[in-house]
């Protein structure tokens, strides 16, 4: 269970300008101990720690981040957490469900949360934002619900176009099933530019004191991102496939049938080992690369292959270890990708960002986003 040094800065010393990159301090057997007892206690209270849970966690990783001797810190409220995430599971269970009653009330479910999830984004935004720190001054999130409905309802009414449309065929009892597959086909072709918007909104948004962040568009990169990840998926599955005939032809030669979640579960993996690092890690390049703050550019070194690697090494570990490697492997993905960021200025890191702290926000947002997906992290 070796982890690797921290990557070591480059150029500058202490409060001067030029490039550094992050570090990341964490250890695997300091996380574990706060691992388990998040665990123990999020069980025994049938999920009700898992608010406290969150901020430990989230506390632990930032406090281990460092930039220029520097580290980053997290000030959320466990409280609001829960009460936001009691509010998110009676929007999820709303969702899943109301269509299950009738189509007049999940239409009415969806209108819910088109009017509500623009807000609930920028609630999230403002919550994550503000509650982080760096050297004592909190970042921020310069959006309203006016911006919400502008950037985000467009993208809702789009992702539930699909599931209004499938109840209104199920409902008729096989209608325009022509209509739904090119409705169907028209979000997936759409995901990308979604994706884009999101991120482009959120890091164009973001503020820390009185300076903001810009994003450049990248729509292009996003889309060839998830052109070549689709790719990817087609490789993974043959290979699935192919994996499961192999184990599948003994079995058979003895008689015994071979288990029906052989070829899912080959599948997930293939996924899981190959096709997300290699979209995690473009896109994550590509996100940094067009994000600066005033003086401040943002690069990131993460690779595809070394993702793919560290994460087959996690899986074999986790594994092997009936689970407890977890935490580990949580602590050197983070260092991975933490250490992997470089950032270039050529103005003193400790005088780049001068103003007022950004006010927190209610965590409402927060735990709506993270049970809807919404959350989709700097």
């Amino acid at each position: 269970m070796n982890e690797a040094a921290p990557a070591q800065r480059i150029d500058a010393a202490e409060g001067s300008g030029g490039a550094a990159r992050m570090t990341f301090t964490g250890r695997g057997d300091e996380y574990f101990r706060i691992w388990i007892v998040n665990l123990f206690l999020t069980v025994l209270t049938l999920g009700i720690y898992s608010a406290w849970a969150k901020v430990r966690k989230t506390k632990y990783f930032w406090q281990n981040s460092r930039l220029d001797g520097a580290v980053f810190d997290f000030h959320g409220n466990p409280v609001a957490i829960l009460k936001g995430r009691i509010l998110a599971l009676a929007l999820l269970v709303a969702y899943s469900w109301s269509f299950e009653f009738s189509v007049t009330a999940g239409l009415v479910t969806i209108a819910i949360l088109l009017a509500v999830g623009p807000w609930l984004f920028v609630k999230a935004q403002q919550f994550k934002f503000g509650n982080t720190s760096y050297r004592g001054l909190r970042f921020g999130f310069a959006a309203t619900y006016r911006d919400g409905l502008r950037i985000v309802l467009p993208i809702l009414v789009i992702w539930f176009s699909t599931t209004v449309v499938a109840a209104f065929v199920t409902a008729d009892g096989g209608g325009p099933i022509g209509t739904l597959l090119l409705i169907s086909s028209a979000s997936l072709l759409l995901l990308p530019w979604m994706h884009h918007r999101l991120k482009w909104f959120q890091h164009a948004r973001a503020t820390y004191g009185d300076r903001s962040f810009a994003f450049e568009i990248a729509t292009s990169a996003f889309y060839k991102t998830y052109v070549k990840a689709i790719g990817l998926v087609a490789a993974g599955a043959a290979a699935a496939f192919l994996a499961s005939v192999i184990v599948a032809i003994p079995l058979a030669l003895t008689g015994m049938p071979p288990p029906d979640w052989i070829g899912v579960a080959l599948a997930g993996l293939a996924m899981y080992v190959f096709v997300w690092p290699y979209t995690a890690a473009r896109l994550q390049k590509v996100v940094w690369d067009h994000t600066r703050l005033d003086e401040m550019r943002f690069h990131t070194q993460i690779a595809a292959w070394p993702l793919a690697k560290l994460v087959l090494r996690n899986i074999a570990l986790t594994l092997v270890t009936a689970g407890l490697y977890w935490p580990f492997a949580s602590v050197a993905l983070a260092r991975y990708r933490v250490e992997c960021m470089r950032i270039d200025t050529d103005v003193p890191l400790p005088t780049i960002a001068v103003g007022l702290q950004a006010r927190p926000a209610a965590a409402v947002g927060d735990a709506a986003a993270d049970s809807f997906g919404l959350d989709l992290g700097l």
